[in-house]
């Protein structure tokens, strides 16, 4: 009977042990599985045309960053570095003519004015998917402009003379893009777009590059 007794209250624990263990299994929450993302290296360039009532030059770029991929998602987030340069030259000439017996002696004054611009920025792009090949991306970036000026001013007449002088300076530079891409391979894209561009005053004057429009056309490697 003793023996009996002890097997029953036996099997009734081992079975409210597994019920509680099965409960207990059933309770429990399944981590959810984090979307696979990976960050990448990119690298590549583009030239374009600043179009202002200031500055109308060409403009050259260098870039290189990582950009953000999840699986799954249409877009993407990248930040990256960039390089740029800029040249402007004018002239500006003035004739004076002093009246002398015989002749006249006629002064001829050339200004040459040399300006470079480097932006350097750091920049964050936005980019989403339009169709199977074709993107769409906006962003911004800011940094500091390298700015140098050579002047070489030339007299001519009777006392002729020519001197130079050149300065530099270091400025605000910042600006908001925007364009489309399109995907060659899985490597090689190309991209067209254009910038809203923002740079301080420089040297005691007006910023030659404030509140200017920069197009440009680029090609870019992902790795």
């Amino acid at each position: 009977m003793k023996l009996t007794t002890l097997a029953t209250i036996t099997g009734l624990a081992l079975a409210a042990t597994a019920q509680a263990g099965e409960e207990a299994s059933a309770k429990q929450v399944i981590a959810p599985i984090a979307a696979l993302c990976d960050w990448s290296w990119f690298a590549g360039g583009s030239v374009g045309v600043i179009d202002g009532d200031d500055w109308d030059e060409d403009i050259y770029t260098l870039h290189i960053g990582k950009e953000r991929k999840c699986a799954g998602d249409k877009c993407s987030q990248a930040i990256y570095l960039e390089v740029g340069f800029t040249e402007s030259d004018f002239r500006d000439v003035d004739s004076v003519s002093s009246p002398a017996e015989p002749d006249p002696i006629i002064t001829t004054t050339s200004i040459t004015t040399d300006i470079e611009i480097i932006p350097i920025t750091l920049n964050y792009k936005y980019e989403c998917e339009l169709s199977n090949k074709l993107n769409w991306y906006a962003g911004a970036g800011a940094g500091i402009a390298l700015v140098d000026v050579d002047i070489e001013t030339s007299i001519s007449g009777d006392n002729g003379s020519t001197t130079s002088e050149s300065d530099d300076d270091t400025a605000f530079y910042g600006h908001i893009f925007a364009g489309l891409v399109y995907n060659v391979s899985d490597t090689i894209e190309v991209f067209g777009g254009a910038r809203f561009i923002f740079m301080d005053d420089v040297l005691g004057g007006d910023s030659p590059l404030d509140e200017e429009v920069h197009y440009e056309l680029g090609a870019r490697y992902n790795f």
